[in-house]
This record gives structure tokens, C-alpha cells and sequence, in this order.
């Protein structure tokens, strides 16, 4: 059994160096010319051994991708404590855009796996991994929202709704934050997350 758990170990601890070398080499805008090839060169692994943890060089970043949305996740149930609706928000979403900045070798990963034609060949398993993570991050806003509601802190709608447009807000100053270098007179990423903040909690509130 001993020897057991060690060959588990040592075989999870291969499968992560194995995704930090595909994230290192696919942080840069050439990533899309990164190899399979590459990738074992990198991890100091044999292809063969990619292929015995990965299925294809897009189930790596599949599986890159939710290992950086569970660490987002990991971060708003550790760092967010209970309490006041809106400030809880506040904090929420002004962590999580941070959590973007300073993950920015994310970015083109995120940005592919989240392309409706990398959608429409995903694995179903894969879609069922990321749907389950969607859910848990409703479990975690959905109860806050619904709070900040009862309480008359935010204006009464579907929850559903009110999160979809929160999540395009999101990702539109997302989008912004990683593209940074190529906007000109935006203000910078602070300014981004300051004002994108304020705005996704004034539409909670419903102000006009």
C-alpha cells in the first residue's frame, strides 16, 4: 500500500510538471505554435508520459484552465469573510480581477478554452467538470446576492440574472485588464478594477 501511495504521488507530482511547463510555454502570444514536443522537453518528460496524463494538448489546457478558475474560487471562500452584502461583493470582485493581473500567464489558455470552437469539440466529461465549477461559483455568490436582497441593499431581481450580468461586466473588464498594453487612455488595471467595481455594485443596487 506504502509503495502504492508513492507511485500515486510521484505520478501527480509529474501531471503538475507537466501543466507548469505547458503554462510557461504557453504564457506568450506564440503559444498556439507550442507542440506536445515542447511541453515534454520542458517538463523533462518523455512524450509518451504527456500522453499518459493528457489525452491531447487541449485536455492540458483544459485542465490548466480550471486549475486556475478552482484557485479563483479557493480564493474567494478563503479570503472573503461573511457579513455585509455589499461589502462582501466589494471585496469579491475587486480580488478577483486583482487575481487576474497578477495571473496574467493565464490569460491566452483562459481566453482559447473559453472560444465557442474549442466548446463545441470538448470532451462531455470536460463539460461536466466545468459545469460542476460554474455551479460552485453560484453556491458561493447566489447566497450573498439573495442576502443583499432580503436585506433591501440590492434591488429585487432573478438571481440568475442578476449574476449573468455581473459575469458579463466581469469578463469585459477582464478583457481589459489583460489587454492593457494595447489600450490607450483607459486608465490602468487599478483604475479598471476600481471602476468596474463600483459599477457592478451600482447596478445591484439599481441605480440609474
Amino acid at each position: 500500500m506504502a509503495q502504492q501511495d508513492r507511485k500515486q504521488r510521484a505520478f501527480e507530482r509529474r501531471e503538475q510538471d507537466i501543466l507548469t511547463a505547458a503554462l510557461e510555454l504557453c504564457a506568450t502570444p506564440r503559444w498556439e505554435s507550442v507542440t506536445v514536443e515542447q511541453i515534454a522537453e520542458r517538463a523533462e518528460v518523455g512524450k509518451g508520459t504527456v500522453y499518459k496524463h493528457f489525452s491531447s494538448k487541449d485536455e492540458l489546457l483544459f485542465r490548466l484552465m480550471m486549475r486556475f478558475y478552482r484557485g479563483l474560487l479557493r480564493m474567494l471562500h478563503d479570503e472573503i469573510p461573511e457579513g455585509d452584502p455589499p461589502a462582501q461583493l466589494r471585496a469579491a470582485f475587486g480580488r478577483a480581477l486583482r487575481y487576474h493581473i497578477d495571473h496574467g500567464e493565464y490569460r491566452y489558455v483562459v481566453e482559447y478554452c473559453e472560444r465557442i470552437d474549442f466548446k463545441l469539440r470538448a470532451q462531455p466529461a470536460w463539460r461536466e467538470d466545468f459545469m460542476q465549477l460554474d455551479h460552485a461559483f453560484h453556491a458561493w455568490s447566489g447566497p450573498i446576492i439573495e442576502a443583499g436582497m432580503s436585506r433591501g441593499q440590492f434591488q429585487q431581481r432573478p438571481v440568475m440574472e442578476v449574476i449573468l450580468g455581473l459575469r458579463a461586466c466581469f469578463k469585459g473588464a477582464v478583457a481589459m485588464i489583460w489587454a492593457s498594453d494595447n489600450w490607450c487612455s483607459m486608465g490602468d488595471n487599478e483604475t479598471v478594477v476600481m471602476a468596474a467595481t463600483e459599477f457592478m455594485l451600482a447596478g445591484l443596487r439599481g441605480c440609474p
